[in-house]
């Protein structure tokens, strides 16, 4: 895999600036990375450019249909994460906001999306990664995870299949075959239950930093309802990695 350069914080005129600043600073530590920051000009640019000076990152203004323009700006090369907040709310039944929701759904690079009021970390220490079972949804953390292979951040695979024991031999099977990144510092959580109520839950239980979820970027017609239940509940950051859905049940394990 090409190893990029910037992790992308796109800033607006709301109060998720500092949190999409600190979320954005936290993944380029893990990831070796720059932090940028992008404004598209409009209402509130100077609110936004004395966040950004305060934080001491540079900063890029630009002009023009929002969504539009974080997207073109998400795709170059040297992108290797995109950070944006969500504007919508617990009871407003659009956990994203319109922009965040444009931007994840057509953007093929993966994006954090810091929801209101997030508990966000300076320092990623551990990360929740759910895991279907299958090769096409292990692949999409891997691409991120493997990164971290130098840092100091314990992942946590979460696995909800109707049993909450496993023996250590499905264990290691488990792990080997879809979590083979390269990393030591990996441990399992086996779970039964719903896998809407337990990703959010488990992250909150795990004192997680991050949440790691592979999807298709679709969210229409009840697609995606982990996703969808993760971000309308989660009180940390989530990153969405576009990920191929090829294969899919008949890869289950």
């Amino acid at each position: 895999m090409t190893r990029m350069a910037t992790v992308l914080a796109a800033l607006d005129n709301s109060l998720a600036v500092n949190p999409v600043l600190v979320t954005a600073r936290a993944l380029a530590r893990v990831l070796g990375d720059r932090v940028e920051a992008i404004h598209v000009v409009g209402e509130g640019a100077e609110a936004a450019e004395d966040a950004i000076l305060a934080a001491g990152v540079p900063l890029r203004l630009d002009s023009g249909p929002v969504v539009e323009r974080l997207v073109e700006a998400g795709q170059a090369d040297d992108v290797a994460a995109m950070v944006i907040g969500a504007r919508g709310t617990l009871g407003s039944g659009h956990a994203l906001g319109s922009t965040a929701l444009a931007v994840v759904t057509s953007l093929p690079t993966p994006v954090a999306v810091v929801p209101p009021a997030a508990k966000v970390a300076p320092r990623l220490r551990r990360v929740l990664v759910p895991l279907e079972g299958t090769a096409s949804s292990s692949m999409a953390p891997r691409s991120i995870v493997e990164l971290a292979s130098g840092a100091e951040v314990e992942v946590v695979v979460l696995h909800v299949d109707g049993s909450a024991e496993g023996d250590e031999q499905w264990t290691r099977e488990f792990l080997s075959r879809f979590c083979p990144w390269g990393l030591g510092n990996v441990r399992l959580e086996r779970r039964a239950g719903s896998r809407e109520e337990l990703v959010p839950l488990v992250a909150e239980q795990s004192q997680s930093d991050l949440i790691v979820l592979g999807w298709a970027q679709q969210l229409s017609d009840g697609r995606a309802p982990v996703v969808r239940a993760t971000l309308e509940r989660s009180t940390v950051p989530v990153l969405l990695i576009p990920v191929s859905v090829e294969g899919g049940a008949d890869e289950r394990a």
